[in-house]
């Protein structure tokens, strides 16, 4: 939480946890970061139809995702290591109300398998 932004930054736990970015979930300026490595100028405009086109069917590797957004595949095969069609790490919201008493908690957790580890909990 700053003057700026109120947030949390388990919001992004998941990125920082794989040190890649699923291109079927992140939000739209997360994409533009990853992104940003292949080319600055039209991370943009990538992540935009990306996100166009995960909205009718996700995509299942990023060949695919190369394939559909042939004009940057070249930006997309240059962002490679840092992007990805699936994740390991999630962040789980809880919400609880009993009347007029809220409580809210993030956790992020690693599965591998059948196995999941938390990463870590914040709760207000």
């Amino acid at each position: 939480v700053s003057a700026t932004r109120d947030e949390s930054a388990m919001k992004y736990l998941g990125l920082w946890g794989t040190r890649q970015v699923n291109i079927n979930t992140a939000p739209r300026h997360v994409l533009e970061a990853a992104l940003a490595f292949g080319s600055i100028a039209d991370a943009p405009k990538i992540a935009e139809a990306i996100i166009q086109r995960r909205r009718t069917k996700p995509f299942s590797d990023i060949e695919e995702a190369k394939k559909d957004i042939f004009r940057y595949a070249n930006a997309i095969e240059k962002c490679q290591p840092f992007i990805t069609t699936t994740s390991t790490t999630f962040t789980v919201r809880v919400t609880a109300v009993s009347g007029v008493a809220r409580r809210v908690a993030l956790a992020g957790v690693n599965r591998e398998g059948r196995r999941v580890k938390r990463i870590a909990v914040i709760s207000d």
